[in-house]
């Protein structure tokens, strides 16, 4: 059987590497905002920061829809019916004796 949907797609890999992205498109959109005011060309800057308002943007935009989905699939996982496993109360390489216990040598 295969393994549910919430199982099978890497949220939490998902989460962390958008965070990263907007942590880092964050601090370098404010360390752009800071150098462009002492600068007279600040024409590259100015397109610099305005390709991380857009990563910041995006990365913003995708933590959002990533934790609405994963919170989604994780609700309707818990409704979903729940098949028993069987446990394996002994497994095969256990060879131990009660008689060696009693008896050690």
């Amino acid at each position: 059987m295969s393994k549910p949907l919430i199982d099978r797609i890497p949220f939490t890999r998902i989460v962390t590497v958008l965070a990263i992205v907007f942590g880092v498109s964050l601090g370098l959109c404010g360390l752009t905002l800071v150098v462009s005011n002492g600068a007279d060309g600040a024409g590259f800057l100015m397109g610099l920061g305005m390709l991380e308002l857009i990563a910041m943007a995006l990365s913003a935009l995708g933590l959002l829809l990533t934790l609405v989905a994963w919170v989604t699939l994780a609700v309707i996982g818990s409704f979903q019916a729940k098949v028993s496993q069987p446990q394996k109360l002994f497994d095969k390489e256990d060879d131990t004796n009660l008689d060696d216990r009693e008896n050690p040598d």
